[in-house]
């Protein structure tokens, strides 16, 4: 019998020891324990059982546990293990994590330190503190598009320090070339920007 969103709300733990398990259908099942409400389906793949975790409840309600229950089929159905897909979509988003513009760059600058004067090794991040990282600096490096770069040296221009802008493009353009040469990027935005 499917769970209602009442049900759902008001259910307790009755104390047993591995929690009680309400099926809602198609494999999705609330763990209610002593910690909290779980959403759960169990699947095979493989001629294995798996289980998936779904979310907790009430930051996952029902509708929306049932949706991924949905998208893990889906997954099933085209033969791909929905607990694989999972554990990718967290590593991709990891990684992008990792990748940002900002770190990207404070690497580059990092690995500066005895090429460049002690002047310019501040006055290069400082630029890029003031006038990259705040728009586009905790964005993936390579979701960065030639339009938010030049949306980023536009705003340099209205305060009219054309310089600046100009520099300011070229110390990026490093940065993306430096993400290229790491494997980090497919292509510097900036070149479009000449």
């Amino acid at each position: 019998m499917a769970l209602i969103d009442t049900f759902v709300k008001n259910i307790k733990h009755t104390g047993a020891p591995a929690g009680d398990k309400h099926a809602d259908g198609g494999g999705m099942y609330l763990l209610v324990n002593v910690s909290g409400k779980y959403w759960r389906i169990n699947y095979r793949f493989a001629d294995k059982r798996k289980t998936l975790a779904l979310g907790v409840y009430p930051d996952v309600g029902l509708a929306d546990a049932r949706s991924e229950r949905q998208a893990a089929r889906k997954l099933l159905a085209n033969d791909i293990d929905p607990s694989e897909a999972k554990k990718d979509d967290k590593r991709v988003k990891a990684t992008a994590a990792a990748n940002t513009f900002e770190l990207v760059a404070r690497e580059f600058q990092a690995g500066k330190v005895t090429a460049w004067s002690p002047s310019y090794f501040e006055k290069w991040l400082r630029q890029l503190e003031k006038d990259v990282f705040p728009y586009v600096g905790k964005l993936p490096i390579a979701n960065i598009s030639t339009p938010m770069m030049l949306e980023v040296i536009r705003r340099i221009e209205k305060r009219g320090v054309h310089d600046t802008a100009h520099t300011v493009k070229q110390t990026s353009g490093q940065v993306f070339r430096y993400g290229i040469q790491t494997g980090r990027c497919e292509r510097d935005p900036c070149l479009d920007l000449t």
